[in-house]
């Protein structure tokens, strides 16, 4: 019996809601395991999440709201008690990063709602007491949350409801997503994940020809995404080839994208408004308009990267800590095989980054829950995972395998999530270290 309109939109209004209400307890769900998880922190050690790293990202948000580019009115010595992330330089009273601005760019809302609330709720509005960690961990849970609902919308334009929702709560619960979202939010990698994912998003949205306001859109995500880690501009790419179905596509769609020079201008100058903040920085704090903050730290290993090591070591392996993203290396070929050209996109970014992450001085990126680089990166390794669960879904052998080995990932991922102290204490093959982690 066929339902009339009006009934068929009351099933929709509910389907809606009913959608909505499971978004909103799982952004709940992740709220209380951030808070949860941090709930015996204590303040300026470096379990806090403004520590180390994660305060050089930080710190901009504190110069431009309250003290400006001026170490004399900083808390004393508050850059030894967060853990040196930032220098204090009094000689020439500037605060100097290493960092980018981006991740405290996307920080700052949440860092203006703790300002306006701290002194209401009894914190110093210091911009370093409690409440501006707070702040943290519901910026870390909200940015996932919109990746995960922008991905969303880039899976579902090739695969079913149901693969596409699962596959991105798998990605969560069985990879270092899920540690720095809910462990370490104070860290680049879920502002970068967040930011491929919206840039993909904003490029799926186009239709036949470019659209001005989706293009700007993409313009600003690609640059907040530089702004957070340069490496980011790999995702400039993404537009040549997505949806094209041969290399001579490529090609006439690059002569098509140049003819819109006006919007390309205007691309441009949406980039650079959202720079000038920090070029004034650099100005101000070194005398250069571009500044590497990496300064004594280069690429020791790029004659002889240490790929091994990225991917399988026991101290940060990629496929140890998420053996999940095995899979997705297992869809990037099953993509090629099908001649998919995004594949071999995803696998040239694939073995770039790894490359460029094993030249690097310190490959396994220091205190880290596995290869925290790739974090962001799986916006895209996610696209061949679900592809081979699309090709493997009428194969009962390989469904068997599939979801068995997706188990132990869990298991892998969730054991050491709750034993892991932030650092790995064992040497680079120690296995046995390792294991201990799992079965602890």
């Amino acid at each position: 019996m066929e339902q009339s309109p009006e009934e068929e939109g009351v099933l929709l209004t509910h389907s809606l809601a009913y959608y909505l209400v499971i978004l909103v307890l799982f952004l709940g769900l992740m709220l209380f395991l951030s808070f949860n998880k941090h709930s015996k922190d204590k303040e300026k050690s470096y379990h806090d999440v403004i520590w180390a790293d994660a305060a050089g990202y930080y710190v901009y948000n504190p110069m431009w709201f309250i003290y400006g580019n001026n170490a004399a009115n900083f808390p004393d010595s508050i850059d030894v008690k967060t853990g040196n992330g930032f220098l204090l330089d009094r000689a020439n009273n500037s605060v100097y990063t290493k960092y980018p601005s981006g991740t405290a760019l996307l920080e700052s809302p949440f860092f203006l709602i703790s300002h306006l609330l701290a002194k209401p709720l009894g914190y110093k509005r210091d911009g370093f007491s409690k409440i501006y960690a707070y702040g943290i961990y519901v910026s870390g849970v909200v940015y996932c949350f919109l990746a995960m609902f922008f991905l969303l919308g880039v899976l579902t334009r090739y695969f079913s409801l149901l693969i596409s929702v699962s596959s991105i709560l798998l990605f969560f619960v069985s990879t270092n997503l899920y540690y720095y979202t809910i462990d370490a939010p104070g860290m680049s990698h879920i502002y970068s994940f967040f930011i491929l994912s919206s840039s993909m998003y904003a490029w799926c949205r186009q239709v036949n020809y470019p659209r001005l306001p989706n293009l700007f859109l993409f313009a600003l995500t690609v640059t907040i995404g530089v702004l957070i880690r340069p490496l980011n501009i790999l995702i400039l790419l993404f537009p040549l080839f997505y949806s094209v179905s041969s290399f001579k596509m490529i090609k006439s769609k690059l002569r098509y994208f140049l003819q819109y020079k006006l919007v390309t201008i205007g691309s441009f100058l949406v980039s650079f408004l959202v720079f000038i903040p920090q070029l004034i920085y650099w100005k101000t704090t070194t005398g250069k308009l571009i500044q590497f903050g990496y300064q004594n730290e280069g690429f020791d290993f790029w004659k002889h990267p240490k790929l091994l090591e990225v991917w399988f070591s026991a101290m940060n392996g990629l496929f140890i800590y998420s053996p999940l993203v095995l899979l997705s290396c297992i869809g990037i070929g099953v993509m090629i095989y099908y001649k998919k050209i995004l594949g071999i996109y995803i696998a040239m970014v694939f073995l770039l980054i790894s490359y460029i992450f094993a030249s690097w001085w310190n490959w396994w990126f220091g205190c880290s829950f596995g290869a925290r680089s790739f974090v962001e990166y799986y916006s895209l390794l996610i696209i061949p995972f679900c592809f081979l669960w699309n090709i493997i879904s009428n194969k009962p052998v390989f469904k068997i395998l599939f979801f068995t080995f997706i188990a132990l990932c869990c298991f892998v991922n969730l054991s050491i999530e709750y034993y892991y102290d932030g650092c790995f204490y064992g040497t680079t093959w120690d296995y046995h270290t390792f294991f201990k982690l799992i079965f602890s």
